[in-house]
């Protein structure tokens, strides 16, 4: 009954302050800052917790796995590595900005794969929701993707995950022995031999994030949902570059943050007769079509 209420509340007109540099806008219980500069959403505070670190950005690559290194993959999709590492937004336009909606579009060309474009569109409704929506646009020639989505650090680190979906890691080609509930877990890496992508769960509906105090209560919360079609996701200690570049788990930093991705398209890892067989052709990302990403975050 009290969710229902809570849901009920009349929509309060969104507070919208545009600036040289950046889009402020403040709604019942949210505050979210747009830069220009950064290229997107730079600061999420919900119930007055800050979630953000920095802007988000497409996610184009995850960390190589056994099998990646064993087919070459890894070598095939270098330029992905390079653009999801170096990626930065070349226009952020402000579509509309009413005290109902605000639509803020960023612009990210993709410099190692001549004429690839991704385009992120973040929508703030007055009934508190910030929906934020990724399109690849592909090109002739382009190497195949590892991934594609939407990727952010949190502000503090992230305690626990619990999410609706299928149990346990799943990739799409890797996904059978999942059963369909509410899980939870705490973020960690897999104890690889040598660090990889791990972590993954495909099919999800929604993902919550929770953060903690002292006593082990949860103190906030933030909610991913999915915008009609299931998305894959992981939340980890650590970036898709720092697992790369490291070749034991003790090299891995603690940087106090979380590494969030949420994907529309994810590749499979392959490995069916062999530690090494090259992933089947329904569960590749053709670098020349395009792909999509959304999810929804209620703010209220």
């Amino acid at each position: 009954a009290l969710a229902a209420a809570w849901t009920a509340r009349p929509a309060r007109p969104l507070t919208v302050v545009q600036g040289d540099g950046n889009l402020g806008v403040q709604g019942d219980g949210f505050e979210l800052l747009f830069s220009y500069t950064e290229g997107g959403l730079s600061s999420l505070r919900v119930q007055g917790t800050e979630w953000i670190w920095r802007a988000p950005r497409p996610a184009l690559w995850r960390a190589s796995t056994d099998n990646d290194r064993g087919c070459k993959f890894e070598r095939r999709a270098a330029a992905w590595m390079a653009a999801d590492a170096l990626v930065k937004a070349d226009r952020t336009e402000v579509v509309e900005a009413t005290p109902q909606r605000v639509v803020v579009r960023c612009h990210f060309a993709l410099p190692p794969v001549a004429g690839a474009e991704a385009v992120l569109t973040y929508t703030v409704e007055d009934r508190g929701a910030l929906t934020v929506e990724a399109a690849y646009h592909g090109v002739p020639g382009a190497p195949e993707l590892p991934c594609f989505g939407v990727k952010f650090q949190t502000f503090a680190p992230v305690a626990s995950v619990r999410w609706t979906g299928l149990s346990g890691e799943t990739y799409p080609d890797r996904y059978k022995g999942g059963v369909f509930g509410c899980h939870e877990q705490t973020p960690h890496i897999e104890p690889h031999l040598v660090p990889q992508d791990c972590g993954l769960h495909v099919q999800t509906r929604q993902a919550v994030l929770q953060q903690r105090g002292p006593a082990g209560r949860t103190q906030a919360a933030l909610t991913l949902q999915a915008c009609g079609v299931p998305f894959a996701f992981s939340v980890l200690p650590n970036t898709a570059q720092e697992l790369e570049a490291a070749q034991h788990l003790t090299e891995l930093p603690a940087t106090g943050r979380t590494s969030v991705t949420v994907l529309g398209a994810a590749r499979g890892v392959g490995g069916i007769d062999s530690w090494g067989a090259d992933v089947e052709d329904a569960c590749r990302l053709r670098g020349e079509a395009d792909h999509t990403a959304a999810f929804r975050i209620p703010l209220r």
